[in-house]
């Protein structure tokens, strides 16, 4: 690797650096993920399409945004950007394809956090759909031109909440600094030409950008897996038979494990570099699995949405039968009959 910033220092610090902490270890991890992932993520969108039944269309949309932006992520990690990441600072270096092809790395740390931000709006938009199937639920969002505007509202959040810290201009040999002497022997990639430093520490509007996405998908996440959850326990209906009602709560709680698995890739990593940022520890090594961990999100999304819900479970076993003549009308664990609005959904 060619040496570009001026504030290398020529040490034997790194002579005992072992290949996990190098940059190729990573790129083979991340490139290894795309193979298994995007295909994955192919397959899976073609079962969501093909064999998800009439009586689970309501989920048909959401499901496919999920699964869109969650194989969007996937790309920004293991291909666009395959970031090299320096905790316990918010520093980095881009080593994907977009990486080469645009200069300002500070743009390529805003695609893969908003990115992020997204998978955690396509939470929210799993759990409205459920909420929204609750009869004995009135405050609930009936009209699909409001879910629309609802959700359009979250997307705009989304891309604004931290757009303002990325406008602003940044002196790089002056946060280079702050890092050294956090880190005074980071892994040669440092001195790459597209390592970039986010920031030096302390900063008030970073903080409050990502506080308040995050209280954001908190906040909504918790209104309707609480309210959904309350009324299938504890609101009584007559309309509503307790059948129903099981069925109703044993969806939901695939719903929350199709979000808390995948999540959990996605916040390791981020409970780890704030660890590290509290303690001002440096491992590259744990660097760089943190990130892999980060980069298998779309592995575990995808293997909740195929292994989870039984129609497409079975579509799967019988791919791998030979079954052609598989028919996912005709599979059903459980069948309820709607009353009003609520639907009927098959799982297993």
């Amino acid at each position: 690797m060619t040496v570009y910033w001026p504030d290398y220092v020529e040490s034997n610090c790194r002579q005992n650096y072992s290949y996990f902490v190098s940059s190729e270890f990573l790129m083979t991890g991340y490139h290894t993920l795309a193979l298994i992932t995007i295909p994955l993520s192919i397959f899976t969108f073609f079962t969501i399409i093909r064999v998800t039944p009439n009586k689970m269309k309501n989920m048909k949309i959401p499901m496919l945004i999920a699964l869109a932006w969650s194989t969007n992520l996937d790309l920004m990690l293991t291909v666009h950007l395959t970031p090299f990441m320096f905790f316990p600072s918010a520093a980095g270096v881009p080593m994907g394809l977009l990486g080469s092809v645009m200069t300002d790395a500070k743009w390529l740390a805003y695609l893969g956090q908003v990115s992020i931000i997204m998978i955690g709006v396509c939470f929210v938009m799993l759990l409205e759909n459920r909420h929204s199937q609750i009869t004995t639920i009135r405050f609930k969002i009936k009209r699909k031109r409001t879910r629309l505007v609802y959700f359009a509202v979250n997307y705009f959040l989304a891309f604004f909440l931290c757009l303002a810290f990325y406008l602003e201009d940044s002196n790089q040999l002056e946060l280079r600094q702050f890092v050294l002497k956090r880190i005074p022997c980071p892994a040669i990639e440092f001195y790459d030409k597209n390592a970039i430093v986010l920031l030096k520490g302390g900063e008030l509007l970073p903080f409050l950008s990502i506080s308040s996405g995050l209280m954001i998908i908190v906040v909504q996440s918790l209104f309707f897996s609480i309210h959904t959850v309350y009324h299938l326990n504890y609101v009584k209906n007559a309309h509503v038979s307790e059948s129903t009602k099981a069925l109703q709560r044993k969806f939901l709680s695939y719903v929350a494990m199709q979000v808390t698995i995948p999540w959990t890739a996605l916040v390791t990593p981020i409970l780890y570099s704030l660890y590290a940022d509290k303690n001002d520890y440096y491992d590259q090594t744990f660097n760089n699995i943190s990130m892999l961990l980060m980069a298998s999100h779309g592995l575990m999304s995808t293997a909740c949405t195929l292994f989870i819900i039984k129609p497409y479970r079975e579509f799967v076993k019988s791919i791998f039968k030979g079954n052609k003549s598989y028919n996912p009308k005709e599979l059903w664990a459980t069948s309820v009959q709607n009353r009003g609005s609520i639907g009927s959904v098959t799982t297993g």
